[in-house]
């Protein structure tokens, strides 16, 4: 027998070797391909949390038509302004004063109070200019004047009194000196006072008796009156700021004019 192999049969045979191995490999797995994180958005808002929305900026809640009224508003920003009376020509030796007024964008109001010997007009003074817009918006403008400390004063128990008193004058056309007593100025009698609390809040009404006088009994703080026109007599007084605490009684003067000259 001829053991001789061919050629070509011995690469047929190594050929055929190689494809049974190949064929009995595993196939290699393919290589991932990476995949890159999403962009995170926005975290959505649950539904049962509401929106948020921005408050409109405060510009105030009362709406000021006097002095009077702008006057009582600063009396009610300040509790050394607790106490305040208007200024009266029968009365001497105040310690505090004040003047209010229309200005071209709202009101000013002006306090002053004094030190030493006020029965001769105080010695020491200062004052403190404020604005109200007529929104209430109270704003300290400026101080001037002497270093003065005010310190917050104390009331006492229980509501407070305001008498308010109602006159009317000329009464003669011509005034002597000294004054005649015929001439005094009259009572106003059956003359609606009302009086309002800083915001504008009706607080109490009442009429004049005949000696023209009326009186209310309010709490402690910051008010104005006013007085209503009054037939036969011209005019109407202005209105009337003041301040007072628990416990205090407050005089308040009217006066209408009569038209006699």
């Amino acid at each position: 027998m001829n053991t001789t192999l061919r050629p070509h049969l011995v690469l047929c045979g190594l050929l055929a070797a190689l494809m049974v191995g190949c064929a009995g490999a595993p196939a290699p797995s393919p290589t991932p391909v990476p995949t890159l994180p999403a962009t995170p958005g926005p975290t959505p808002m649950p539904s049962s949390t509401p929106v948020p929305s921005q408050s409109p900026t405060p510009s105030g809640t009362t709406n000021v038509t006097t002095p009077a009224q702008a006057a009582a508003l600063v009396f009610a920003s300040d509790e050394r302004w607790a106490r305040m009376s208007p200024p009266r020509a029968d009365l001497i030796g105040a310690s505090s004063s004040f003047e209010a007024f229309a200005d071209p964008t709202g009101f000013t109001v002006n306090i002053t109070f004094g030190q030493g010997d006020c029965q001769a007009g105080c010695i020491e003074k200062h004052t403190w200019k404020y604005h109200v817009d007529p929104a209430g918006v109270v704003a300290l403008v400026s101080e001037s004047g002497d270093d003065i400390d005010v310190q917050p004063e104390t009331g006492g128990d229980g509501p407070a009194r305001v008498t308010v008193h109602l006159n009317a004058g000329p009464v003669c056309p011509v005034e002597t000196v000294p004054p005649d007593p015929n001439c005094a100025p009259r009572a106003v009698a059956n003359a609606e006072v009302t009086i309002y609390d800083a915001s504008g809040n009706e607080v109490a009404t009442d009429t004049s008796d005949e000696d023209g006088k009326v009186s209310f009994e309010i709490e402690a703080g910051a008010y104005y009156a006013v007085a209503q026109p009054v037939e036969g007599l011209m005019g109407t007084p202005d209105a009337q700021a003041f301040a007072l605490l628990g416990g205090d009684q407050v005089g308040l003067l009217f006066g209408y004019d009569t038209g006699i000259r």
